[in-house]
């Protein structure tokens, strides 16, 4: 019996996470249940260093802080979310 591994995950860049992440809907005025806190998005996402945050304002805390977005938003979406096909390569 042979056990098929995962192909690995591209590594990307702050900058392809982020826009990624974007696509997935995460934008201004987006409300979001994350870290067990329902959220809403006062900014796109953006680069934090080597990580991807968004500013954010909730319902209990109405202070615009920053929030870290946990990578694992994009495992798995690779083959549902596939990138358009370059127009003019064709």
């Amino acid at each position: 019996m042979s056990l098929s591994t995962p192909e690995p995950i591209a590594l990307r860049t702050p900058a392809q996470n982020c826009a990624r992440i974007k696509k997935l809907g995460y934008i201004v005025g987006k409300r979001v249940n994350l870290y067990g806190e329902h959220i809403e998005l006062v900014s796109d996402p953006f680069e934090d260093g080597e990580c991807v945050a968004v500013h954010v304002v909730s319902g209990n805390n109405p202070t615009k802080r920053t929030i870290d977005l946990p990578l694992t938003l994009l495992s798995g979406w690779e083959d549902l979310i596939p990138e358009p096909a370059d127009p003019i390569a064709s």
